[in-house]
């Protein structure tokens, strides 16, 4: 592979609605879009965009980083894993920038062999993915209406993000979702962290009636190892999130001593490789892997979807309904149908790619 040039240009997106979270409210996304050009004419495209608070640098990192990636990676040449190696060497600290750079690498190495991007994260993509919608939070009367919007749509697992409000609210929430939902729609929780350790234990307890799939980093990322104890003693599967930004939980994830789920987050584990490698060890290990966004536009979305077909446990749902929250022109092979997304086999990241 020999590049001609790195372009990049910013990029912002609203959100359809303000994400409320135990962390501050999520209005919109904003970053850079960087497009790969090679000596024979092929492009792709990646999606730098930040999210400090997941574990990312910040946004002005981000911009430095692939500022001066625009100009070192022009007329780079070597294979697809030796390019890699050189962005993660040069760049550590910028996990956002590496991904949008570790992205379109990917698509453009996939357009020159003539595959999708999944060929070259797995052995065995799936042809369709499970995908769960995000009914975020606010008053409960508007979350039920998304919830009966999204199982009318086909959606059979919903997320409901929780640590904005008191644990026993919540904890009330959840219980009356489950009631008007009825006990055939998988509900996982995202509290983002907003639990001490007493209260995530008492809620878990309460929590486990309610048949919950998973709750999602009850514990703040800056006390990761408290999980695998936390995670042995629950009723209710975790699942490690944001604490997999820092190597030390990504080692213990990956020798089966953290969780018995996890999220991966190609923006947050700085890109594809960075993240099919850790499914691999993790799911190794016994640990079942789904992949989300961080709420990404088109080339994001395409990109995690990729690695959701070739690495993710087929039983569990990942959060790729990027156009049920996201302001921006998905195409409609990225538009989910009755809950689920087709990849398909078209070269790089799918049906016309993500422009």
């Amino acid at each position: 592979m020999k590049l001609e040039r790195v372009e990049l240009s910013p990029v912002r997106y609203r959100l359809r609605s303000t994400l409320g979270s135990a962390r501050a409210p999520l209005r919109e996304r904003q970053g850079v879009r960087v497009r790969v050009r090679d000596e024979d004419g092929r492009s792709a495209l990646g999606e730098a965009l930040p999210l400090a608070s997941a574990g990312t640098e910040a946004l002005a990192r981000t911009r430095s980083a692939l500022g001066a990636a625009a100009g070192a990676l022009r007329g780079a040449s070597g294979e697809l894993d030796e390019l890699l190696d050189g962005i993660e060497a040069r760049w550590p600290d910028a996990p956002a920038a590496r991904c949008a750079l570790d992205s379109a690498l990917h698509e453009l190495e996939a357009r020159r062999l003539g595959l999708p991007v999944a060929g070259l994260l797995g052995t065995d993509p799936r042809t369709k993915v499970a995908v769960n919608a995000l009914l975020g939070s606010g008053e409960f009367e508007t979350v039920l209406a998304r919830a009966r919007d999204f199982v009318a749509r086909g959606y059979e697992t919903l997320k409901l993000k929780l640590g904005v409000d008191p644990p026993r609210a919540d904890l009330e929430r959840v219980a009356r979702l489950r009631a008007e939902l009825g006990p055939s729609i998988r509900l996982r929780l995202d509290p983002n962290g907003a639990w001490p350790v007493p209260a995530a234990r008492e809620m878990l307890e309460r929590l486990a009636p309610l048949e919950v799939e998973l709750v999602e980093l009850p514990l703040p990322a800056s006390v990761w190892r408290q999980l695998r104890r936390l995670a042995d003693d629950s009723p209710v599967p975790l699942a490690a999130d944001e604490c997999l930004a820092l190597p030390e939980a990504r080692r213990a994830l990956a020798d089966g001593d953290l969780t018995p789920l996890a999220v991966l987050k190609p923006m947050v584990l700085g890109g594809l490789r960075a993240a099919a490698r850790l499914a691999e060890r993790a799911s190794a290990a016994g640990v079942r892997c789904f992949a989300t966004t961080t709420l990404e536009g088109p080339a994001g979305t395409a990109a995690a979807l990729q690695l959701a077909a070739a690495v993710c446990d087929p039983e569990l749902a990942c959060g790729l309904a990027g156009p049920e929250a996201v302001e921006a022109a998905f195409p409609a092979w990225l538009t989910p149908r009755r809950g689920r997304l087709r990849p398909g086999a078209a070269e790089g990241f799918g049906e016309g790619g993500a422009a």
